[in-house]
């Protein structure tokens, strides 16, 4: 019996182990801090990847970024487009990569998106919120604030822009 009881407890930890880290998967261990910078948007709608809407390389972002169509199609991807003035690239106060809170009052597309792509030239602030076309494919926001964050890990204590 004492021989078996190391055994059957290191069973039972073997087992609680998976089950465990399953129900933590989805839980994120970053915070994000809003920062100073805040742009009130004139207006924000949605675009699809298709060659119509974009160039010839419709799953390719400005940001050089693949778009992962099973993920888009899925909602796991928040990805979004500025118009140029808004960019560091054109001396605006947005960089690629960025993570933007958006605030419109619409609860579907309020929260976080990332900034991957930009709009044509002709446009100014403006921006784009990607969905896949099978998911949502219209969409028309005034005056939507986004305001860039940063987030920081409350495990390691890492900032990260």
């Amino acid at each position: 019996m004492k021989r078996l009881l190391p055994i059957l407890l290191l069973s039972i930890v073997m087992i609680l182990i998976p089950i465990i880290g399953s129900y933590t998967r989805g839980v994120s261990n970053k915070i994000y801090i809003p920062l100073e910078t805040s742009v009130v948007l004139e207006t924000l709608t949605i675009y699809n990847p298709t060659t119509g809407q974009c160039d010839a390389t419709p799953l390719i972002t400005a940001s050089n970024r693949k778009i992962d169509t099973a993920k888009l199609f899925k909602q796991q991807l928040r990805w979004m487009a500025l118009s140029r003035n808004l960019l560091k690239r054109w001396n605006g106060q947005f960089n690629y990569g960025d993570t933007v809170m958006v605030t419109s009052g619409d609860p579907q597309i309020d929260g976080f998106w990332i900034t991957q792509d930009n709009l044509n030239k002709r446009y100014t602030n403006r921006g784009d919120l990607l969905f896949d076309r099978r998911v949502r494919t219209l969409g028309k926001w005034n005056n939507v604030k986004i305001s860039k964050t940063r987030y920081e890990s409350f495990i390691t204590g890492l900032v990260e822009n």
